[in-house]
């Protein structure tokens, strides 16, 4: 996208979340007019960072019809590609495109892409964090982690490194890749958004498909559809996993070091106990920040430097605080099944009082369902899904006491705290999406973290089985 092409075009910005404010300052700073289509009738923002660039504002119902007047529309990653005005105009000739893929086409420096179900975060922060303590590398951090890559485009150069956490719904309209591509796991999710499964693995598969031979993935050993997807590059393939056995060149843990192999040749990177992460999940995340830290050119001095700095992100299995010797942690962001099992074995030999439900995202609970019968002590359940998890629990053969369809987060809080013996954990790992009772993840987990602050010091006791909240 030459600067000068995009001044004759037509465009418009759909939706005006994160993503596409710091695209339309971007584009308003190099004097390209634009539109505004959103469906909020009053997202209309301050005019001052938009110099005057916005020529029309589309808002609220009907703010998508006739969309085939643009010439590029910049689609927000919480609009689906496939939603059926963008399929009509772009069959009228209209290119959809967006601030990532805008990003790509234009960033100088080489990018190393992280995508998978769940762990993106992670990853990249470590990842991330490893790099900073390389001397010689500059990395910058963006992407589905908060940060639009946009917003520091102007700041790079061909001797920095970007790391950039990628969603599904930024991957889509892609047609180029990242160099490095890092593959994380990749299960069922989003199904409220994604028509299919397979159209889901889909649009993650642009991670790696517009790869050259000179580029690289760094996919997980153990999960069939990560290398599936790594398989579509023309690149180089490695692999990571926690655990041994490793086949071929990538990096794994052992003997309670991480270790990497490269063209045969075996190195310790760092000790296991250098991070400071729960769960075995967790584990196998440091193993593909610390494989794509070595592509990277990183120094095993560096990668134990930093593995050792990262500490649990919001919402990502953050120990919030210990009351009564009873500790409670906010894993809000466990928004699938799996994650909520992983958050479960993260605690393994520990009595963990499991806080879940939440909305659907086109999911089942077999799987979580069995993770509860094995690893808690008690369920709490809320939201419209909490029956459901409770039914996959008992089919599973869970026969813990139980506190049933909690009206909030509050209530949820008081009820696994009764439920709780000195030495437990109250584990808030839903399983499930916040809406219906929460605008986000972060908003549910900012109502524990208030509910768990307003609990007295003193512990609560294993309550009777059938507790309603």
């Amino acid at each position: 996208m030459e600067l000068a092409a995009l001044q004759d075009r037509r465009m418009a910005l759909l939706g005006l979340g994160v993503e596409n404010q710091a695209l339309g300052r971007w584009l308003a700073s190099r004097g390209l007019g634009f539109a505004v289509c959103d469906a909020d009738p009053d997202r209309r923002l301050d005019a001052d960072p938009w110099k005057g660039a916005v020529r029309n504002w589309r808002l609220g119902p009907g703010c998508f019809d006739r969309l085939h007047d643009f010439d590029l529309l910049f689609r927000s990653p919480g609009i689906p590609s496939l939603r059926p005005e963008l399929e009509q105009a772009r069959r009228r000739g209209t290119e959809v495109s967006s601030q990532t893929a805008l990003f790509l086409e234009r960033c100088p420096a080489p990018v190393i892409g992280i995508t998978g179900t769940k762990g993106k975060g992670t990853t990249a922060s470590l990842l991330d964090s490893i790099l900073r303590r390389e001397p010689g590398l500059s990395p910058h951090l963006g992407g589905n982690i908060g940060i639009p890559p946009v917003s520091f485009l102007d700041d790079l150069s061909a001797a920095d490194v970007v790391v950039l956490e990628l969603s599904s719904f930024q991957l889509q309209d892609l047609d180029r890749s990242p160099h490095g591509a890092v593959i994380l796991p990749v299960t069922l999710d989003h199904l409220d958004y994604h028509a299919s499964r397979a159209e889901y693995v889909e649009a993650k598969a642009a991670i790696c498909r517009c790869q050259g031979c000179g580029d690289w993935t760094l996919s997980n050993a153990d999960d069939a559809t990560a290398g599936e997807l790594a398989a579509r590059s023309p690149g180089r393939s490695l692999g990571f996993r926690a655990a041994p056995p490793l086949e071929g060149d990538g990096c794994w843990s052992e003997g309670g070091e991480i270790r990497w192999r490269e063209d045969g040749r075996v190195e310790s990177l760092a000790a296991v106990s250098d991070l400071r992460l729960r769960g075995i999940h967790n584990l196998a995340n440091a193993c593909a920040a610390a494989g794509a830290a070595r592509l990277c050119g990183a120094s095993a001095a560096a990668v134990g430097q930093g593995l050792s700095a990262v500490e649990s992100l919001p919402h990502r299995l953050e120990e919030v605080a210990e009351r009564g010797g009873v500790l409670f942690v906010n894993d809000s962001l466990a928004t699938t099944p799996e994650a909520a099992a992983a958050g479960l074995a993260a605690y393994a030999g520990r009595a963990v009082v499991l806080i879940a439900g939440g909305a659907s995202k086109g999911g089942t609970y077999e799987g979580m369902g069995t993770a509860i019968a094995r690893s808690a002590a008690a369920l709490v359940t809320l939201g419209e899904e909490g029956p459901a998890i409770a039914a996959a629990a008992r089919a599973a053969g869970f026969r813990g006491p139980e506190a049933a369809d909690c009206p909030s987060m509050e209530a949820a809080v008081r009820g696994a705290a009764e439920l709780a013996p000195a030495g437990g954990v109250v584990l808030l790992s839903p399983g499930c999406a916040s809406f219906g009772m929460f605008s986000g993840y972060a908003a549910r987990g900012e109502a524990f973290r208030a509910a768990v602050g307003r609990q007295r010091p003193e512990a609560g006791g294993a309550g009777p089985a059938g507790l309603r909240c």
